[in-house]
């Protein structure tokens, strides 16, 4: 007589788990689709903003608000501003959260965003944004590998390890990174300074560069604030010409990671995702109205090829406009400024040339990179059980 056979018991089939620099840059490329939006809506409240404003705007917005005089278009053009600054100046919060819940799941979301408030507050931007959701994410997988109660499981996964992975997130961002960044930032002012007198070129160059390394963060925003220092609170009559060519050097290589990022979309779509490629087509707006954050989207996604393709473009605007000698008397605004601007057909040949360079240089790293990043994270380890043997 024969017995029946038992069921096979379901089998396991796993895919090695890829190296965490692969799963990091696939957790990042999923908030594209996420981020884009959100970059957008900023960016084009601060397009809008200035355009109806103009770029003076920002100097003079907090004092219009304090008079709240909503019957005038100026008004509300300093709301946009301040909704749009405020939007933009979040998104290391935005990036540090979901990074960090991508890499370990809801234990780490607080301290993730716990992170990201510390990237604000060094004005360390996105690339703090980043780091602080990767101290995130590893300090609570590191914590949930530590074994607990089975009663005490609950209070350690929603109090115990947010609380002391939020701790050494904000002391890794605060104690180490933001002493780092103010010590990086004066090295470079004190360049800056050197260069002034001995080479224009190059502080061109070095102006270029720092604006487009961090996309709105701390190094882009020591190059802003000392182009500013000589085109501010002063008599426009009484402005040193030289002062105008920084700030101007400042102002155009704002322009190029957006317009670059945008062209290189339009050139090569085939190295971008779907939302890259969308994102791509409004992304240039944001660009000629002077945004770097403009292009945060494709930074995140791809960190290591689209930043150092911004700084090449950078670069290259930086050190042309110093070399053309051209000049502008506000600190932001893009092309919107033109009018603020002496030899507006020079900027734009300047730009125009980091812009072809970005593009160029970034198609270039991602061709070598092969394929583009997934649009959407997936498991490092994927079960499927087959069905079981029939007896």
């Amino acid at each position: 007589m024969s017995h029946p056979r038992k069921p096979a018991r379901p089998q396991r089939d796993t895919e090695p788990t890829p190296p965490l620099g692969f799963r990091t840059g696939r957790w990042m490329a999923a908030g594209v689709p996420w981020f884009a939006p959100f970059t957008a809506i900023a960016a084009t409240m601060s397009v809008l903003a200035l355009a109806v404003g103009g770029p003076g705007l920002t100097d003079t917005a907090d004092g219009i608000l304090a008079a709240a005089d909503w019957t005038q278009p100026h008004t509300w053009a300093a709301l946009l501003l301040k909704l749009g600054a405020s939007g933009l100046g979040f998104l290391p919060v935005a990036v540090a959260g979901h990074l960090a819940y991508g890499m370990a799941g809801r234990p780490a979301l607080v301290p993730g965003i716990l992170g990201g408030m510390a990237a604000m507050g060094v004005q360390g931007g996105i690339l703090t944004g980043l780091l602080a959701g990767l101290v995130a994410g590893t300090a609570t997988l590191a914590l949930l590998r530590i074994p607990v109660p089975p009663k005490a499981r609950d209070l350690a996964a929603t109090v115990l390890i947010p609380l002391v992975a939020g701790l050494v997130t904000a002391a890794v961002i605060i104690g180490f990174v933001g002493g780092r960044l103010t010590a990086l930032s004066g090295w470079l002012h004190g360049k800056l300074v050197w260069l002034e007198f001995h080479h224009l070129v190059l502080a061109g160059v070095l102006l270029g560069v720092m604006v487009c390394c961090d996309l709105g963060g701390a190094i882009g925003k020591a190059a802003i604030a000392f182009g500013t220092v000589g085109v501010s609170g002063l008599d426009p009559t009484k402005f040193n010409p030289t002062d105008m060519t920084m700030m101007a050097a400042v102002v155009a290589a704002g322009m190029v990671p957006a317009l670059g990022m945008s062209l290189a979309t339009l050139v090569r779509g085939k190295v971008f995702t779907g939302p890259e490629r969308s994102y791509g087509k409004v992304a240039w707006l944001f660009g000629a109205a002077g945004i770097p954050e403009g292009a945060v989207p494709f930074a995140l996604a791809d960190p290591l090829r689209v930043i150092p393709a911004g700084m090449a473009g950078g670069a290259v605007t930086g050190a042309l406009t110093m070399t053309f000698g051209t000049t502008i008397t506000v600190p932001y605004g893009g092309f919107l400024a033109l009018g603020e601007t002496g030899e507006p057909l020079l900027l734009v040949l300047a730009v125009a040339a980091g812009t072809v360079v970005t593009a160029a240089t970034a198609v270039a790293l991602k061709s070598l990179g092969g394929q583009p990043a997934p649009r959407t994270a997936t498991p490092a380890v994927k079960f499927r059980r087959k069905a079981p043997v029939a007896g």
